[in-house]
């Protein structure tokens, strides 16, 4: 007799929600035992109930079949995972008591005003994210200093315009080598893209060096053939995953921006990167592997999949050692 299922409630979270629905599904095709289930895919009677089990996420593949021997739709289900998987490893918001945050560049501590969230309360700034509003400030500074009929303000205007160059590219070298090929225009969205994830293996350097494999940081490239568009060579029906939530009802059509594209990056290397834990092999070079094919190709350790990508990882490993700071950020 097998093992009877752990209780869940679905007020523990998303986890335990997605594991119910997954156990509902099974009930509707009948209760048919996992053993049973196991004679009619390539998984064993205990890799099926672990995926159900509520504590951690089944992968892609794992999920597909368990949810095609149920008769359940399988990109539907995927896209429920994946739906899960952001919420579980979506980072908690920290609210801080002073509506400001104190970050230190190199040049001096600046302080950086920080608006409050909707619900009125201060909002805090981390200070991986700190990078963009201490530039726009900066820039802001530059240009209010020019007030017509002030003699002191071209001179004014010309330090803080010194000022705000110096701090935005020492700013930028915390999480970028300067002097390489990457272009100024996504600086920006590519450090959002790696700073906005816990995951230590998910840098600016990572995401750059995977942008430039797949497109050259061509934010026009269409190649049909294999349905991927734009900088990040986006697959419609993927992208659509990793896009803000009010905008995942339908798939998009490309073309797709690099402002859409760079950020959707960072959002699915945080969502997967929990499934590649403990995986043989450089983490980070792991994530582009999965980006590139599939979790379950870097999981099971696909010998043949990955050896057909393994110019594109010696791409981005090449460009992760080109574009990594010279002195890690802490």
């Amino acid at each position: 007799m097998g093992r009877q299922e752990q209780p869940l409630d679905a007020e523990e979270g998303p986890l335990a929600l997605f594991a119910l629905e997954l156990r509902e599904l099974r009930r509707q095709a009948g209760s048919p035992p996992y053993r049973r289930l196991a004679t009619r895919i390539n998984y064993s009677a205990s890799t099926l109930a672990d995926a159900a089990g509520g504590r951690r996420l089944p992968s892609e593949a794992v999920l597909a079949a368990f949810v095609t021997a149920c008769g359940g739709d399988a990109v539907e289900w995927e896209r429920r995972r994946v739906r899960t998987h952001q919420l579980i490893t979506r980072p908690p918001a920290v609210v801080a008591e002073p509506a400001a945050v104190e970050e230190e560049v190199a040049v001096e501590k600046e302080v950086v005003e920080v608006g409050p969230q909707a619900d009125g309360r201060p909002r805090s700034a981390s200070p991986r994210r700190v990078l963009l509003p201490l530039v726009a400030l900066l820039f802001a500074l530059t240009f209010s200093a020019c007030v017509p009929g002030d003699s002191a303000a071209p001179a004014a205007s010309g330090a803080l315009a010194a000022l705000t160059t110096r701090a935005s590219l020492q700013a930028t070298a915390r999480w970028l080598r300067p002097g390489t090929d990457i272009p100024p225009q996504y600086v920006g969205l590519i450090i959002e893209a790696g700073t906005t994830c816990p995951e230590p293996e998910i840098t600016p350097a990572l995401v750059a060096a995977m942008l430039k494999a797949e497109s050259g940081f061509d934010p026009n490239l269409s190649d049909p053939v294999k349905d991927e568009y734009g900088i990040a060579r986006w697959t419609p029906r993927v992208l659509r995953y990793y896009l803000p939530p009010d905008r995942q009802a339908t798939v998009p059509v490309p073309p797709f921006t690099p402002e859409d594209s760079i950020p959707a990056v960072g959002r699915m290397l945080c969502a997967i990167a929990p499934e590649l834990q403990g995986v043989p092999g450089d983490p980070a070079l792991n994530l582009a592997a999965a980006y590139r094919t599939a979790t379950w190709v870097v999981q099971q350790q696909n010998q043949a999949r990955l050896a057909a990508i393994q110019p594109y990882l010696d791409q981005v490993g090449a460009n992760l050692q080109r574009y990594r700071p010279q002195q890690q950020p802490s």
